[in-house]
């Protein structure tokens, strides 16, 4: 990409995040895509390119590590068990249901197979917190949804892009759909990232005492964002997987540690720094992009799928935290209303779609506009209403 449009996207997105502090009514995100669709009016603009391996490989190991070294370790203890059924049996339980709705309601409408409909709902299942978990976090007694939504992406990040490849591997005719082969497929990618994660940030963690020297060890804090993710894609099991799980080692060697309150204070202020600039790129050259995407056919297809998306969801978020009474206690309906509306599409479905226009040299237009515009009806409605859905059921 020019460094010059780069350079010129983040003083753009210095200025949202700067003049928009509260991030509520309007948050960050939602300004950064618009002032990406204006962009796109300027001819400057008109050959950004955003694509599958410029997310993957530069915008989501830094965003994945940042989250789960910033997660509170004390919640991720108390919630292990609601955080892992929600990103494991829950995503599975979504995708197969959600699949199915869309077939069921696009097939008379644009003519879907099941195959394709299936792919659209992988792409639904990945949730992106930024927004959901900033307005939270300013409630007094919200923080426990924050954490639950928080910790649910840190886990579905990795379980869905098992599930995506699955289908879209059904979907493009590679491989067959078997209940068996998903098995296999989820627990090697799954379980090999975790051990690939494990094994990384265990060693870098107890390493990072050896550095004296403050910004080597923030540095090291760096190569460990990326390394443990390039590894774990490199071995062929979850890079993302291994990245949280290296962020949540590092947190837990260093939150206990009463001597490396220095090097905790930097690496905030490092990694602080570091989340703005990389949503302003990622949001704003997704507000270039969405204009390729956007198209009239299959509209009214492209918003009951939205619909259906967030009935799916509460329909397996109510049963899910209703059957275990310690969830149910700790969260009410309006609760469970919030963590429904809080499952807004972003950055990890984007990505993943663009990883079908690489594969489909493409074809599929269709296909591809209907998920966009769904993700993009995800992004700008969920965050844009969120919060006064917040504040009407008592903040």
């Amino acid at each position: 990409m020019d460094p010059n449009k780069l350079l010129l996207i983040a003083v753009i997105g210095f200025f949202v995040f700067s003049l928009d502090k509260d991030q509520k009514k309007f948050p960050a995100p939602i300004i950064l895509i618009v002032t990406g669709i204006i962009l796109t009016f300027f001819p400057f603009f008109s050959n950004i390119e955003l694509t599958r391996s410029f997310i993957f490989d530069w915008i989501l190991p830094a965003l994945l590590f940042i989250s789960a070294y910033q997660f509170p370790l004390d919640q991720l203890r108390k919630k292990v068990g609601l955080i892992t059924t929600l990103g494991t049996v829950g995503i599975f339980l979504s995708a197969i249901f959600l699949g199915f709705a869309l077939y069921f309601a696009g097939q008379p409408l644009v003519g879907i197979s099941l195959a394709g409909a299936m792919v659209i709902a992988s792409l639904l299942i990945p949730t992106d917190p930024v927004t959901v978990v900033s307005i939270l976090n300013k409630s007094e007694d919200k923080h426990h949804l924050a954490e639950a939504v928080e910790g649910e992406s840190l886990i579905n990040d990795g379980t869905s892009i098992v599930i995506f490849s699955l289908f879209t591997g059904y979907y493009f005719g590679e491989k067959s759909l078997h209940f068996s082969l998903f098995t296999w497929e989820f627990i090697y990618t799954a379980a090999g990232g975790i051990l690939a994660g494990f094994v990384i940030g265990w060693s870098v963690s107890k390493g990072i005492h050896r550095v004296d020297y403050h910004a080597y060890q923030v540095w090291l804090s760096l190569l460990l964002a990326y390394g443990s993710f390039y590894i774990g894609e490199a071995l062929g099991v979850s890079g993302v997987l291994a990245t949280v799980i290296s962020g949540l080692l590092l947190s837990k060697e260093l939150s206990g540690n009463k001597k490396e309150k220095e090097l905790r204070r930097d690496l905030k202020s490092f990694w602080g720094t570091i989340e703005p600039v990389l949503l302003s790129v990622i949001f704003i050259m997704i507000g270039i992009e969405s204009l390729d995407f956007v198209t009239s056919d299959g509209l009214l297809f492209t918003v009951i799928g939205f619909v259906l998306s967030i009935i799916v969801r509460a329909g397996i978020l109510f049963p899910i935290i209703k059957i275990i009474p310690r969830w149910r206690r700790n969260y009410t309906n309006g609760d469970i209303l919030l963590l429904t509306w809080g499952g807004i599409k972003g950055t990890m479905s984007l990505a993943l779609l663009l990883g079908i226009t690489d594969q489909s040299g493409g074809q599929d237009n269709g296909l591809l506009s209907w998920a966009f515009m769904m993700i993009m009806l995800s992004l700008l409605i969920q965050s844009l209403t969120f919060y006064p859905l917040k504040k009407k059921l008592g903040d």
